[in-house]
C-alpha cells in the first residue's frame, strides 16, 4: 500500500521535523511518499530531510506562490498513482504507527470510499505534544460572505470503536483513497478562507462518505503568530504581483457561486450527489444561511439513507 503524502509549505521552519517525525513514527515508511510545495525565500537552503525522504517535489520563491489552495493544488498534480492520499500541514506531529492505523481506520468505515479527516489536537513546539483525543467538527458560523466557519471539540471512543460519520472536515488532517486527488483536485484560484467547506461540499457529492478517525493520530501547530504568513507577505510594494487581497475576494466570489448554485466541472461539485444531498446531511443552508442545532454541537449525522433533502428543487 503506498501512501502519498502532501504536505504545502510556506516559508515553515517546522516542515524538516514534521518530515522527520511522519517517518519515526510510520509502522512502514518505505511505503511513504512525499508530495512537497516548497514555498521558500531566494537562497534558503532546503530542509535536510529532503535527502532522507523519498518525495517530489515543487520549488517556489515564496513571491511566486498564489496561496494555500494553489500550493496543495500544485501537490496534488506529483500524485502517480499512489494507494492512499494524506494530507497535512508542514507543522504537525504523528502518534506512533499512524499509517497502520489510518488503514485500520478506513477499511473499518464500511464505504467505498472513505474520507477520514479531523481538527488534529494542538501542540505548541518545542514542548512535547499533550495526550491526543479524538475530536469532531462542528458549525461555527458563516461570515459575511456565507462562508462555514468550523469550531472543534473531543469525544469519547472505545479502542474498538468505527470511525465517526463527519458534517465537515479539515484540509490539514485529510485521509483518502489516492485516486481523490483526480476526481476532486484542489481549485488554484480559491485562496485560503473557504477551502474546507468547498472541499467537503466536492467531496461529498463525488460519493465520498466523511468520517471522524476515533483514534488520536495528529497533532498541528496552531496560530504561530511568529510565523511568516502569506497574506502579510503578500501585499503591494513587497515585491509580489498581485495583493492577497484581491486574491481573496475573487476566491470568495468564486466560492459563492459553488454554495448557491452547486456549479459542476472540473473544479466544482460532482454527479453522485446534490447540493441539497450535502446541506441536508451536514445540516446547513447555505442561501439561507442556517444551521440545525445537531450542526452547531458538532452531533454525528444520521446515516445517508435517512438523509432528505432540505429543499429538493435544488436536487
Amino acid at each position: 500500500m503506498r501512501l502519498f503524502v502532501s504536505i504545502a509549505a510556506y516559508r515553515d521552519p517546522d516542515l524538516g521535523p514534521t518530515i522527520a517525525d511522519c517517518l519515526a513514527k510510520a509502522a512502514r515508511p518505505d511505503d511513504l511518499v512525499f508530495g512537497i510545495c516548497w514555498q521558500h525565500d531566494k537562497g534558503e537552503k532546503p530542509p535536510a530531510e529532503f535527502d532522507r525522504a523519498p518525495l517530489r517535489l515543487v520549488d517556489c520563491d515564496w513571491r511566486d506562490s498564489g496561496g494555500a489552495c494553489w500550493a496543495r493544488a500544485e501537490v496534488m498534480k506529483l500524485w502517480r498513482g499512489e494507494d492512499w492520499l494524506l494530507q497535512i500541514d508542514s507543522h504537525c506531529r504523528f502518534a506512533p504507527d499512524w499509517d497502520l492505523a489510518l488503514l485500520a481506520q478506513a477499511a473499518a468505515c464500511g464505504a467505498a470510499k472513505p474520507l477520514l479527516s479531523a481538527n488534529a489536537v494542538p501542540f505548541d513546539p518545542p514542548a512535547p505534544p499533550p495526550p491526543g483525543r479524538p475530536t469532531c467538527i462542528a458549525f461555527s458560523h458563516f461570515d459575511e460572505d456565507g462562508i462555514v466557519y468550523q469550531s472543534s471539540d473531543y469525544f469519547e471512543a472505545g479502542p474498538l470503536s468505527p470511525p465517526r460519520r463527519a458534517r465537515f472536515l479539515s484540509a490539514h488532517f485529510l485521509f483518502a483513497p489516492g485516486a481523490f486527488a483526480a476526481e476532486v483536485p484542489y481549485d488554484p484560484a480559491l485562496y485560503f478562507h473557504g477551502e474546507e467547506i468547498s472541499l467537503a461540499l466536492r467531496a461529498f457529492t463525488h460519493g465520498y462518505d466523511l468520517f471522524h478517525p476515533t483514534r488520536h493520530l495528529l497533532w498541528h501547530h496552531y496560530g504561530r503568530p511568529d510565523r511568516a504568513k502569506h497574506w502579510l507577505d503578500h501585499l503591494r510594494g513587497k515585491g509580489v504581483r498581485v495583493d492577497w487581497s484581491e486574491r481573496d475576494a475573487a476566491s470568495r466570489a468564486r466560492l459563492r457561486r459553488l454554495l448557491l448554485l452547486g456549479e459542476g466541472g472540473a473544479f466544482g461539485c460532482g454527479g453522485a450527489r446534490s447540493l441539497a444531498d450535502y446541506e441536508a446531511y451536514a445540516g446547513v443552508n447555505f442561501r439561507a444561511l442556517t444551521a440545525t442545532e445537531a450542526a452547531r454541537r458538532g452531533d454525528e449525522p444520521p446515516p445517508l439513507a435517512a438523509i432528505k433533502p432540505a429543499h429538493p428543487a435544488q436536487a
